[in-house]
């Protein structure tokens, strides 16, 4: 019987571009030093060291989530891409939990099975293959939410002007052991904005990283972390279904950028899974949640084993 992590990777490997001895995806990122301060309100609602006390020092990664590391920041001047915001939080016990957004608002699987039938839907140029994908929305009209998500996306001018969301669901536990789902969001302070078409054809293909370098050289990049808590009888195990927008929201937190990490070829070794929860927050009942871990694994597994490319010289700040 055919493992489903390994035909997973393999599919990725063969349809979205990846390289050998990069991550097989969201290879194409940067690694920053961040500070997280949680909020008075965020404490009572969960038993979760980082949100108990001082700030506490945060790892964050912002990625391209494309399969290949060359792969453009814009998929025409009028799409954008899919970006990813990972962090690890550094705890006091000095344990890490690890978590990774992305700025769409569903995701376009609901099961494993749904994920590997998407993934072979795609091509190595980081494009869908029309008739699979289409063949694949008629059999699965549940994705729309995260296809419309992903078509939708307008070009960015910057990292720190996308919300990135947990797509998933959790569960904050409190002292007390009471239970509450929940997703999340790192909403911007700077604001959300787009690019127009002629703003976006002014721009190289690949762009948002070097922006992202300069603009925390020179000012505070702040993310405020909320809290979409859920209501009785909102699904925790479909990550293609949203919830509405007025289920209640806590602030939670303040992420503050601070500086690059020193070595971007170490922080190639952080593994950002979004299962690595401690506790005080526990994984819902999302199969697809609960699959990227081991996916996470074997990615892992994989291209650290694989000699990586040496970068080319403009790549070499990267």
């Amino acid at each position: 019987m055919a493992d489903p992590v390994q035909e997973a990777v393999d599919a990725m490997e063969k349809h979205t571009g990846t390289v050998q001895g990069y991550r097989r995806a969201h290879p194409r990122g940067l690694v920053f030093h961040a500070t997280f301060t949680p909020t008075p309100e965020a404490r009572p609602l969960t038993a979760a060291e980082h949100f108990q006390g001082p700030p506490v020092h945060t790892l964050v990664r912002f990625s391209n989530a494309s399969g290949s590391p060359h792969a453009p920041d814009r998929g025409s001047d009028r799409q954008g891409a899919v970006l990813g915001l990972a962090v690890r939080f550094d705890l006091p016990s000095g344990k890490h939990a690890t978590w990774a957004a992305a700025n769409i608002p569903a995701f376009v699987a609901r099961t494993p099975e749904e994920f590997l039938q998407v993934t072979r839907a795609q091509r190595p140029n980081a494009s869908p293959h029309p008739l699979r994908m289409l063949g694949y929305i008629l059999t699965h009209l549940h994705a729309l939410p995260g296809i419309r998500g992903i078509v939708g996306t307008k070009p960015a001018p910057s990292f720190a002007h996308c919300q990135y969301n947990s797509v998933h669901a959790y569960h904050l536990v409190d002292a007390q052991g009471q239970r509450r789902a929940f997703r999340y969001r790192w909403v911007p302070s700077a604001g959300a904005a787009t690019l127009s078409p002629a703003e976006a054809r002014k721009r190289p293909e690949q762009y948002l990283l070097d922006e992202l370098r300069e603009r925390v050289s020179r000012e505070r990049v702040t993310f405020n972390l909320v809290f979409q808590l859920a209501n009785p009888g909102d699904p925790t195990h479909d990550a293609t279904r949203p919830w509405p927008e007025d289920r209640q929201k806590i602030p939670a937190g303040q992420l503050v950028i601070d500086s690059l990490y020193e070595d971007q070829r170490e922080s190639e070794r952080f593994v950002f899974d979004p299962t690595g929860v401690v506790p005080g927050i526990e994984l819902s009942d999302d199969p697809i949640l609960h699959f990227r871990a081991k996916v996470y694994s074997e990615s892992y597994n994989r291209r650290s084993s694989e000699t990586k490319p040496e970068p080319k010289p403009a790549d070499l700040r990267q």
